[in-house]
């Protein structure tokens, strides 16, 4: 009877164990493997010609991960000495935009942070991209140069303790090139939209399967030359596809490319805009896009990207139209809001789960580009089946061991 007896006792704490084990909350699924990188940045925009005093470029950070950061630090500084810098061109955290984060105020090398109480617009999705602003100012008898600088980019999640930092060198050139300078930014599509009155879009709340966002993109002549006509090619992420595209764009076979031309687009350098007229140096356009109603969310959708040419160049404000007819899915941009980076932009469809959804979503694969958010839901569900299974059998061997002692006696050989 005894070795009986340590036989049940040893199932039956085996099958606590197992209990005991698959009844915690499985950890949220990380899209990274330990020791992969979790983000990556770059600077875009550095290049600025003859003539301008101010442009604004983009410090760009995408988010591996499948979570939102909790914060995001950054530290920009010359290499060589600082009044090298100065008496060319510096460069500046942009203050003046919405969303701007925390800042020390230094010119020579400064330090920003992002939180989830300052700049959390600018706090990546997972998967997603953030662009955040920086400007460079040059000086008025700034000659031809080139300097040498470093960004230093912190990402924390969680807790302030669980962070990753990166360093990367970056060169600034001021080019003796009296050119028109496009460039383009293209942020993330997280929202659900619809057209309202004059054509203007309306949000609607987080974009869920089925639903229709819009990539939307500003172009910007930073330059020094005007374009009469730009040409916009697009690109959607895989599963993405366009909802009902303007006259002036032509989709390709696959339904997720196509080529927008608006000849009637002129945009001249920033600083020969009048208010009183319609010729424009930046507009932002958009495109209405559709992701499918059996998509697994949340998801993101990753591999959009917006890249922008102009037609004509060698024209001058003067010689530019007087008037610019805009397209139906234009709106123009004051140059005082102008953003900027270079020529062609990625982004990022993020769809989020419907509310009340239990599995996360409506089925599909989610796969493709798409980086999933996974978490502790599906493996508690499964976990909490398992452990009713794992209860079940001690309380069955507790009660086939009273059973035995009953019947048998004192009779060890009973079974």
């Amino acid at each position: 009877m005894a070795v009986r007896r340590r036989w049940l006792s040893r199932t039956a704490a085996a099958a606590l164990l197992l209990l005991a084990g698959i009844a915690v909350p499985a950890a949220p699924t990380r899209a990274v493997e330990p020791g992969e990188p979790k983000f990556t940045f770059d600077v875009t925009g550095m290049t600025v010609t003859s003539g301008v005093s101010m442009k604004r470029a983009y410090l760009r950070i995408t988010n591996l991960t499948d979570e939102t950061p909790i914060a995001i630090e950054f530290r920009v500084r010359p290499i060589l000495e600082p009044d090298y810098w100065i008496d060319n061109a510096y460069l500046q955290w942009a203050t003046q935009t919405a969303s701007s984060g925390e800042c020390d105020g230094d010119v020579d090398g400064w330090y920003c942070s992002i939180n989830q109480s300052i700049g959390r617009d600018l706090l990546p999705a997972p998967g997603g991209t953030a662009d955040i602003p920086i400007d460079i100012y040059v000086s008025e008898k700034s000659e031809p140069f080139e300097g040498r600088f470093y960004v230093q980019v912190t990402m924390m999640w969680d807790e302030y303790t669980n962070r990753t930092t990166d360093r990367r060198e970056f060169t600034l050139a001021l080019v003796d090139a009296r050119e028109a300078d496009l460039s383009v930014v293209a942020p993330d599509v997280t929202q659900s939209v619809r057209v309202g009155a004059g054509g203007r879009l309306e949000n609607t709340g987080t974009l869920n399967p089925g639903e229709t966002g819009a990539v939307r993109y500003r172009i910007v002549n930073q330059g020094e030359k005007a374009v009469s006509g730009v040409r916009v090619t697009l690109r959607l992420p895989e599963k993405v596809t366009f909802t009902r595209p303007p006259q002036e764009c032509v989709i390709d076979d696959d339904g997720r490319s196509a080529v927008c031309t608006y000849d009637s687009l002129a945009l001249v350098p920033t600083d020969e805009t009048d208010p009183k007229d319609h010729v424009h140096s930046a507009v932002e356009l958009y495109n209405l896009v559709t992701v499918p109603a059996d998509i697994k969310a949340p998801v993101t959708l990753a591999g959009g990207s917006v890249q922008v040419e102009g037609l004509t160049d060698g024209i001058s404000a003067r010689s530019a139209p007087k008037r610019t007819d805009l397209p139906a899915n234009a709106v123009a941009v004051p140059a005082a809001d102008v953003d900027a980076t270079d020529n062609k932009d990625g982004y990022a469809v993020v769809v989020a789960a419907t509310a009340g959804d239990g599995d996360g979503g409506n089925g599909g694969d989610g796969g493709g580009d798409g980086l999933p958010v996974t978490g502790p839901q599906a493996g508690l569900i499964a976990g909490a089946g398992i452990a009713m299974v794992a209860a079940g059998i001690v309380l069955l061997l507790a009660r086939r061991r009273r059973s035995v002692a009953f019947v048998s006696g004192e009779d060890t050989t009973a079974s």
